[in-house]
C-alpha cells in the first residue's frame, strides 16, 4: 500500500492519500497544490473522504476537493457531521486563536490567509463503527472521543491506523478543546486503542509514522 502524506501549514496536521484503480481515498483533506497535481497526474475521478473529526485544520479541504473532482463522497462520525457545519464548533472561527503561543513569524502567516468562518458537509455517517470496503481494502471506522466529540480511528487491512488527533506523535493527546473529554478518552478510547494489534503502523493527525506500542507506552506512562 503507497501512502502519500500532505502537511498544513503552520499547524502541520496531516492529510492521507492512497490511490487504487483512478480513485483516491483522502484522510483529513486539506489544500494542497503539490496534492492536486497529484490527484490530477493519476487521472483520479471519484474520491472517499474520510474525516477523524471535525476540527477545522482536518476538514479544511473538503470543499476544495468537491470544486476539483466532480465524485467526492464523505464520510464520518454523526457527531463530526454535525459540527463541521458550523464555524464555531469546527473552530475555524476562532482559528487565530489557537497560534497565540506561536512565534510572531507564525502568527503573521496566520493572520495573512484570512480564514473565513468554513463550513462543508458529510454525505454519509455513523455512529460507534462502521466497516466496509474500498478496492480491495477493508476499513473500520471506529468512534474514539477524547481529542473531540467526533473523533475516530480508521483502520485500514489490520495493518495501518489513521489515528487523527486521538495519537499524534511527540506530545500527549490534547484533551482540553471545547468537546474534548479525559473521561471519555481514558475509559473508551484507551482501552480501545490497546486491544489493537500493537504493531500496527499510525499515521498520526500530526507527526511522523510509529508503531502503536510506541504510544501506547507514553499513554501507560
Amino acid at each position: 500500500m503507497n501512502i502519500s502524506s500532505y502537511s498544513f501549514y503552520p499547524i502541520e496536521s496531516r492529510m492521507y492519500i492512497v490511490v487504487e484503480n483512478k480513485k483516491a481515498l483522502v484522510i483529513d483533506p486539506c489544500v494542497s497544490k503539490e496534492a492536486g497535481a497529484f490527484l490530477q497526474d493519476r487521472n483520479i475521478n471519484e474520491v472517499t473522504i474520510l474525516l477523524t473529526h471535525e476540527h477545522y485544520d482536518h476538514i479544511s479541504g473538503v470543499n476544495w476537493l468537491r470544486e476539483m473532482i466532480e465524485n467526492v463522497h464523505v464520510f464520518c462520525s454523526e457527531a463530526c457531521g454535525q459540527d463541521i457545519k458550523k464555524p464555531e464548533e469546527n473552530l475555524s472561527a476562532y482559528y487565530e486563536i489557537l497560534f497565540l503561543g506561536k512565534s510572531e513569524e507564525i502568527r503573521e502567516y496566520v493572520k495573512s490567509l484570512n480564514v473565513e468562518p468554513y463550513s462543508c458537509f458529510a454525505d454519509e455517517t455513523f455512529c460507534e463503527e462502521k466497516n466496509f470496503e474500498w478496492e480491495g481494502h477493508s476499513l473500520t471506522l471506529k468512534e474514539t472521543p477524547g481529542h473531540s466529540k467526533g473523533s475516530i480511528c480508521i483502520v485500514m487491512d489490520e495493518k495501518v491506523l489513521f489515528s487523527g488527533d486521538t495519537l499524534v506523535t511527540g506530545h500527549d493527546t490534547i484533551l482540553r478543546l471545547p468537546g474534548g473529554s479525559r473521561k471519555d478518552f481514558y475509559q473508551i478510547t484507551v482501552p480501545y486503542l490497546k486491544g489493537l494489534n500493537s504493531d500496527i503502523v499510525v499515521y498520526p493527525g500530526h507527526g511522523d509514522t510509529q508503531l502503536l506500542c510506541e504510544f501506547i507506552r507514553l499513554l501507560d506512562d
